[in-house]
């Protein structure tokens, strides 16, 4: 364990013995409800580092490193790589904790998480989620923006130096962050690579993760989500859509908000997959659906 200015490193052990890692801001006697954080295919919880530090002033949150991601370790296994054992190890993580309910930020992949574990909890069962947020995923999934995300991960590339690093993704990425900053380039950059021995730059994530996909790209493209976005119907949802996004289509946005009876919709303006949420429309819509649960 280890302390930060904003937040405590911490380590737990997941279901069939890998050490993972999580980041706990405001670990204090706060009253309210935690966020737990869960990122997407490839990112970690540097991701909701902004995110977290605006909202741990009043409660506390959580973000997970999901394995074979950031400072949690490799799964041996690349099989092991798919949600059924990402809803493992954050059900490991609950135990662990102690912690009988949380408010779900999911993006991306951390949002399929979320559903799968929602829908365990729902029904006759309460809920271990007083709420969900959805950043950028739905229950219907675009074959678009499976095929560009299938063309880089898992790519090995090692870059030379930082410069490097921030430029690529800059170049990659410039049309999904068109308003960023240099520094929030340089952020970005450090949160999607880590620094090895020698001082080359790499992805801060398993390869082995790119594999694992491109081995069932096709049957989650093909995947029936609407039963298990049914299933939380009990738990009130935030879905947040980036306006350009390649993932979550405006039509699977209204479909959602039509079908579920507690469902709250944002387009962010100027973001693709995915908002970072740390957007001022995001942080806004986040505060006010926390506060209502």
């Amino acid at each position: 364990m280890a302390n930060n200015d904003h937040f405590v490193e911490k380590y737990y052990l997941s279901h069939d013995g890998l050490k993972l890692y999580y980041r706990d801001y405001n670990a204090g006697s706060s009253h309210k409800t935690p966020l737990l954080c869960l990122h997407g295919l490839t990112r970690n919880s540097k991701d909701f580092d902004r995110f977290a530090t605006h909202f741990s002033h009043d409660r506390r949150v959580i973000s997970l490193d999901i394995r074979g991601r950031g400072q949690s370790e490799y799964d041996p296994d690349y099989k092991n790589y798919q949600i059924p054992t990402y809803v493992q190890d954050v059900l490991a993580f609950l135990a662990h904790e102690k912690l009988n309910q949380v408010t779900a930020v999911g993006t991306s992949m951390g949002g399929l998480i979320s559903m799968a574990i929602g829908a365990m909890n729902s029904g006759i069962f309460p809920s271990i989620f007083k709420g969900i947020i959805l950043n950028d995923i739905g229950p219907e999934i675009d074959p678009k923006g499976i095929e560009r995300i299938s063309g880089f991960v898992g790519n090995g590339h090692v870059l030379q130096n930082w410069q490097q690093a921030i430029s690529g993704m800059k170049a990659l990425n410039g049309w999904l962050f068109p308003d960023y900053s240099d520094a929030e380039w340089d952020m970005f950059a450090r949160n999607s690579f880590r620094e090895q021995d020698d001082g080359t730059i790499v992805a801060d994530y398993d390869p082995a993760i790119g594999k694992a996909m491109k081995e069932t790209a096709e049957a989650t493209i093909a995947l029936d989500l609407w039963p298990l976005f049914a299933a939380i119907s009990p738990i009130p949802v935030l879905t947040l859509r980036g306006e350009n996004s390649d993932i979550l289509s405006s039509e699977t946005l209204l479909k959602m908000a039509e079908t579920h009876p507690a469902f709250t919709a944002l387009t962010v303006r100027g973001r693709a997959h995915t908002p970072d949420l740390f957007e001022d429309i995001s942080l806004k819509a986040i505060d006010k659906f926390i506060n209502s649960l």
